[in-house]
């Protein structure tokens, strides 16, 4: 195979021309301005930016919680934007695994069960979505804390089991939004090292949205959202942000 050839193989994720505006009233904010972005398995990429730049937007544009104004998304050449919702919500099942900075796990369930949850609504073998879910919370070094509920567990625990949630379908890509934002640093550290442990050993295509520049510049490429564009930036120009700005819906 020729080095273009692959290097189209290694290709998960090409979006192009995204664009996104939410209305406010009479106000218009544009907060996703013809953005373009290819994503190559076993590349961890981030996305930094000030608060209320529309980080997050994207990243749920990225793995078919929303939808662009205009723009294409494609995965392995799969079209994203001409699918309809159940085809989505069946995509998102298969192809793309979610952790969150707040980790959406069910209360009322085990670290066991809420690991299983996707393979449930996959329609998976209860028996094989059962052994892969063992097996990633061994990994996770969790495995004397299956059957324990969410609330028996630490911050620090709880975002474990939410990564080897969204790993127990296997997917070939990984969104993540701000995993170690609500962590003090020493365990945000461990969860940052687990979720590059685990795209590097499973070839994920990795894209994580994050505050935390110690963090981003260990990343495979660095890019900044500003007004609307997407650009790569060496990881030495990184400087924290000056403050926050206002939020729009569903941005950070």
């Amino acid at each position: 195979m020729s080095a273009t050839a692959t290097a189209k193989a290694d290709l998960h994720l090409v979006a192009s021309r995204i664009s996104k505006t939410f209305v406010q009233g009479a106000r218009r904010l544009e907060v996703l301005r013809g953005i373009d972005l290819e994503v190559r398995r076993g590349e961890m990429t981030a996305i930094v930016g000030k608060s209320g730049t529309g980080k997050t937007s994207l990243l749920q544009i990225l793995g078919g919680l929303d939808r662009a104004d205009s723009g294409s998304i494609r995965y392995n050449g799969e079209e994203l934007a001409t699918k309809n919702d159940l085809e989505r919500s069946q995509f998102r099942n298969r192809t793309v695994g979610f952790v969150f900075q707040f980790h959406h796990l069910l209360p009322e369930f085990t670290a066991l069960e809420n690991v299983m949850m996707p393979g449930f609504i996959g329609g998976q073998p209860l028996k094989e979505v059962r052994a892969r879910a063992m097996q990633l919370l061994t990994r996770v070094e969790l495995a004397e804390r299956i059957d324990h509920k969410i609330g028996e567990l630490s911050g620090g625990e709880q975002q474990r089991v939410a990564i080897a949630r969204a790993m127990v379908m296997a997917p070939p890509l990984l969104l993540a939004d701000e995993p170690t934002g609500n962590l003090d640093p020493v365990t945000g550290a461990s969860v940052f090292a687990l979720i590059r442990e685990m795209n590097r050993d499973l070839g994920l295509a990795t894209v994580m949205v994050t505050h935390n520049y110690e963090l981003a510049v260990q990343m495979d490429r660095c890019l900044i959202l500003r007004d609307g564009v997407l650009r790569e930036i060496e990881a030495s120009t990184l400087a924290e942000p000056a403050g926050p700005e206002p939020l729009g819906p569903g941005q950070k």
